[in-house]
């Protein structure tokens, strides 16, 4: 469906004519409508992820939601491609924090891109990143970001507070909290 829209662009110029003026201009709003629907169903995509692979701790059912070629970003933690994997780091990560919860505090999804910023609760059960379990409680922040394509995650940036994280573990102190 088509509709047509009137606009004026002001500033206008000396003599009162407008700098710019676009006098018709037609929008498809069944573009807009793909667009939304797209966007609900990649919010809903990473949404059902960290759902069911972190908070129902179920890493095995990561290929539903991951894409054969995926790629996680983790800043200083380094990039892990594909499938099997990222699959295999989600079960070391979750193995290791088995109570873990990722709460969303918010999404955003623009494009193919689906933002996040959770709060992750767990205790520290198992051997991660070369810390013997200590089954102290932490916590931390995260901001993730997914990029989406045919229905799958293809990449993702991981950027978690790890400094937070080895503090609660009672591994660091910072010097500012000492």
């Amino acid at each position: 469906m088509m509709v047509p829209t009137k606009h004026r662009i002001y500033p206008r110029q000396q003599d009162n004519t407008p700098l710019l003026d676009l006098l018709l201009v037609s929008i498809d709003l069944s573009d807009i409508r793909f667009e939304a629907t797209r966007l609900e169903a990649n919010k809903e995509l990473v949404r059902a992820y960290t759902r069911t692979v972190f908070n129902e701790h179920q890493t095995d059912r990561a290929s539903e939601f991951l894409a054969p070629e995926v790629k996680w970003h983790g800043g200083t933690l380094g990039t892990v491609d594909g499938l099997a994997n990222v699959a295999a780091m989600l079960r070391g990560f979750v193995g290791a924090l088995p109570d873990l919860t990722a709460t969303e505090q918010d999404l955003v999804a623009e494009g193919d891109t689906v933002a996040v910023r959770y709060v992750v609760e767990a205790t520290h059960k198992g051997d991660l990143m070369g810390i013997p379990a200590t089954g102290r409680r932490v916590r931390w922040d995260a901001f993730d970001v997914y990029r989406v394509a045919d229905g799958k995650i293809v990449e993702e940036w991981a950027g978690d507070d790890l400094l937070a994280f080895i503090h609660n573990l009672g591994v660091y102190t910072p010097p500012w909290l000492a």
